[in-house]
């Protein structure tokens, strides 16, 4: 036998005495692949992940010296804790802390406090105290950094803490809606919808179901930044009382009752959010200036909300540069003006294929310009008494409407006519909502023909410099854009019509005697 057949003799020799062990060691390095064994307080839950009290977590923090960062290893910690010192705390891989039902998750006391990669679940039921996934109070220059929150009442509370950020934070409550009210548990039993009868302030319903609470709340804080945070299945998505210079930005919000719910802010800015799927898109109530910008706001369906921004006693409001489609009522302004500041601005949106483009109730200095009015069932209407000084034109301006009758001879992109409606047929659809699905229909057409013959005596819209074309965004913006363009769809379904019309003008053959 060869000296190489004797080597590699040896080898196998002394690696199968050694066992499986040895070749696990050599496969997988200094990492032991076996179960960990429970230390003094430990678990281990059912993935494999080491479970302990939340008081081994609290030591952490305690020992951890101001300003410092405290690397949290990764585990299953059990039970809230709290934050009451200025430290930096980080999770290393996948950390875990679950409340166990037992009020807020995380409570943060200290001002310049960072909180970061982390997951939370399981506060207290509510809503007494109102438990929170993280709860602020004093946390001045909070931050509170890709935080995933689940099984929360309320996600994140913000008391009397200025220049707080949430940033990269994933909310999802448990709520579904019920009927107009709040958002409820869904998985509430009988036993405990009976336990939790409530009854909605905002809409008089009584329901039988536990209430859930907000997604983000900031009371009285100044300088909130919350930006590319997720907001699923909350009450109100975020819900703002009070406080001073908010700003909104890049945040998504579905499947909630009030999206973005202001109270008495001051100067909040509200941009480049998308909206999806809620009762109400923004809800805005005093207070104000208030900025909407760039924002996508569809399908608030609510029968007897459904707004996509609602202007309500609110000074100083610019509408501008949104995307605004598939809601009950695209824009509506009430009592808009009236606490004082500079008109309301309705500018440069897309207000598209809502049941009401734009539901003028009573308010003052309301200026309308450069927006697209594109397929909405009714373009402008009036609801409730008063009169409403609007301005379709301010500075010789107009807005693009899809059902302008006239002609632009020069073109220089302004029509040659006015754009007058006298709104009779739009009163009686807010008066019937139920009408909204006849209002397509040629009895509906003609009924408003006639009405805008006395359209000039008595006008709800006059604009006197309509647009050719839409200034608003792309209504397709937001959108994939991998799939198939409808033109060339069209052409597809064209050339299927001309070859089936082809083949069916080909003649037959001709049938012979024998046939």
């Amino acid at each position: 036998m060869t000296a190489t057949r004797l080597l590699v003799l040896a080898v196998w020799t002394a690696l199968l005495l050694t066992g499986p062990a040895a070749l696990s060691q050599e496969t997988h390095g200094d990492h032991d692949t076996s179960p960990a064994e429970p230390m003094d307080g430990h678990s281990v839950t059912a993935d494999g992940r080491v479970s302990m009290p939340s008081e081994h977590l609290q030591v952490m923090i305690a020992d951890t010296p101001i300003g410092g960062t405290l690397e949290v290893p990764e585990a299953a910690y059990v039970g809230p804790i709290t934050i009451d010192r200025p430290i930096t705390l980080v999770g290393v891989g996948d950390v875990l802390i679950d409340g166990a039902g037992s009020g807020s998750i995380v409570t943060i006391t200290s001002p310049d406090v960072t909180v970061r990669n982390l997951s939370l679940t399981g506060t207290a039921d509510g809503p007494l105290e109102a438990p929170s996934g993280v709860l602020l109070e004093g946390a001045h220059r909070a931050r509170i950094e890709d935080v995933t929150i689940r099984e929360s009442y309320i996600g994140i509370t913000v008391r009397l803490s200025n220049d707080v950020m949430i940033d990269g934070v994933d909310i999802r409550g448990q709520g579904t809606i019920v009927g107009e009210s709040h958002v409820t548990d869904a998985g509430a039993t009988d036993r405990e919808q009976q336990q939790h009868a409530s009854h909605d302030q905002g809409t008089g319903v009584t329901t039988e179901a536990q209430i859930r609470g907000d997604g983000i709340w900031l009371w009285n804080t100044n300088g909130a930044v919350i930006r590319d945070t997720t907001i699923e299945h909350a009450r109100d998505g975020v819900y703002i009382s009070y406080g001073r210079r908010a700003t909104l930005e890049a945040n998504r919000i579905l499947d909630s009752r009030y999206a973005i719910h202001d109270m008495y802010a001051e100067d909040l800015v509200a941009r480049g959010n998308v909206l999806e799927g809620n009762l109400s898109g923004l809800v805005l109530m005093y207070g104000g200036p208030v900025t909407v910008a760039a924002n996508t706001i569809t399908e608030s369906g609510s029968p007897s909300t459904g707004f996509g921004v609602l202007v309500k006693d609110v000074g100083s409001v610019t509408i501008e540069g949104n995307v605004i489609a598939d809601n009950r009522v695209g824009v509506q302004t009430d009592d808009a003006g009236r606490t004082g500041g500079d008109p309301t601005m309705v500018r440069g949106n897309t207000i598209a294929m809502n049941a009401i483009g734009l539901m003028l109730r009573p308010s003052t200095d309301v200026l309308v310009t450069e927006n697209g009015f594109i397929e909405n069932s009714t373009q402008v209407t009036l609801g409730g008494e008063g009169v409403t000084q609007a301005d379709f034109a301010p500075e010789g301006v107009g807005n693009h409407w899809s059902d302008y009758g006239g002609f632009d001879a020069d073109g220089d992109g302004t029509g040659d006519l006015a754009y007058v409606r006298s709104g009779r047929m739009s009163e009686l659809l807010a008066q019937e909502p139920l009408l909204l699905a006849l209002s397509s229909g040629p009895a509906f057409r003609l009924l408003a023909s006639v009405g805008e013959r006395w359209a000039p005596g008595d006008p709800l819209v006059s604009d006197q410099a309509p647009t050719v074309r839409s200034m608003g965004p792309d209504l397709r913006a937001d959108r994939d854009d991998t799939g198939v363009p409808i033109w060339i769809a069209g052409l597809a379904m064209t050339a299927t019509c001309l070859f089936l019309m082809v083949r069916a003008r080909r003649p037959r053959g001709a049938v012979t005697a024998d046939a």
